[in-house]
């Protein structure tokens, strides 16, 4: 899975964006092998949800009172459309 739809809708609403990710699967991908079980990957994300718990808690409260950044500028003068052509 990515985050790029995600990132693309917070920057076109000007809205500041991160990912948290947890890795559940380590062999994803690889050909050889047997593969872990739909069981074992709940069972690694069980083992780390108070980690991630923590790990959102202390980013949320490290937040500024204020947002003091130019996300919510970021498209500012962004011209659509090809030259001539209504956007």
């Amino acid at each position: 899975m990515t985050g790029h739809p995600e990132a693309v809708l917070a920057r076109e609403l000007g809205l500041c964006y991160t990912s948290l990710a947890l890795v559940t699967d380590l062999d994803a991908g690889v050909e050889s092998g047997e593969g872990v079980t739909h069981a074992e990957v709940l069972e690694v994300f069980a083992r780390n949800v108070d980690r991630l718990r923590t790990v959102l808690f202390k980013a949320l409260e490290s937040l500024p009172a204020a947002r003091d950044c130019t996300c919510s500028h970021a498209l500012d003068g962004l011209v659509t459309g090809l030259a001539g052509v209504p956007s």
